[in-house]
């Protein structure tokens, strides 16, 4: 599923994302920069090193179809200068929802064994 990952409102990029483990509700995919992007601004992790700010702004994602995506945060880990990587999870997703989102994808059905 396609999101826009916010910061104050202003998109700073885009992901495609997948469900991650979903009984913890957690999603996750690469994350395309924008060019609002900034990694000491917003990636908690930059190249395997934490990223401490103490006044940095909270994240959001938001899809076309769900609207802002109900969660317990959302987290950028920057490994672009050496792994040219750069991944975004979206952390405790509330339920029915993450279901609603993810039920019909291979991974959340292979994880539940067809179940579901």
């Amino acid at each position: 599923m396609r999101v826009n990952i916010l910061c104050q409102d202003a998109i700073i990029g885009h992901a495609d994302l997948d469900p991650i483990d979903p009984p913890m509700g957690v999603a996750g995919g690469y994350f395309v920069p924008g060019s609002d992007y900034e990694p000491r601004l917003h990636a908690h992790v930059i190249d395997g090193d934490d990223n401490d700010l103490e006044a940095r702004p909270e994240l959001s994602a938001r899809s076309d179809q769900y609207g802002t995506l109900e969660c317990q945060g959302v987290v950028i880990a920057d490994f672009n200068e050496t792994l040219q990587e750069i991944n975004v999870t979206v952390l405790g997703m509330a339920y029915p929802e993450y279901e609603s989102i993810f039920g019909s994808n291979a991974l959340f059905k292979a994880y539940w064994h067809n179940d579901v």
